[in-house]
């Protein structure tokens, strides 16, 4: 069993596309809406369960046939890949929950201003 480089490289650029859009995002619309780390560790969990899923569907192909996915089809290779998936996620993880945790600390009550007896504005920040 090799340690998966390219595919724990490949998922750490994933995870920084995922977050650099998400924060595009959130700056477009002045909330915090996305979270980018979030939502890298519920697709990868997605693809962790299909790579499973499709491993065992090559593992029972016929022998003839299994000749040709004997390398993706083990059960090494399988884990060679989870451990490139789960990786990024505990990072992933880590960081959606300190996003989760500064976006509740930088919540304050908005400053209201009274200009009229009838009206009222809200100034932020």
């Amino acid at each position: 069993m090799t340690f998966p480089w390219f595919p724990l490289i490949l998922n750490f650029v994933l995870l920084a596309a995922a977050i650099l859009i998400c924060n595009a995002l959130n700056n477009a619309r002045r909330e915090l809406v996305w979270n980018g780390a979030l939502l890298f560790v519920s697709f990868s969990i997605l693809a962790m369960v299909l790579d499973f899923v499709l491993t065992f569907v090559f593992a029972s192909a016929t022998t003839t046939d299994k000749e040709h996915y004997i390398d993706l089809s083990s059960l090494s290779a399988c884990g060679e890949r989870a451990i490139a998936y789960v990786i990024p996620c505990v990072v992933a993880a880590i960081m959606a929950l300190r996003f989760r945790l500064r976006d509740r600390s930088e919540e304050e009550p908005s400053v209201m201003i009274q200009t009229s007896e009838y009206t009222q504005s809200e100034l932020r920040y």
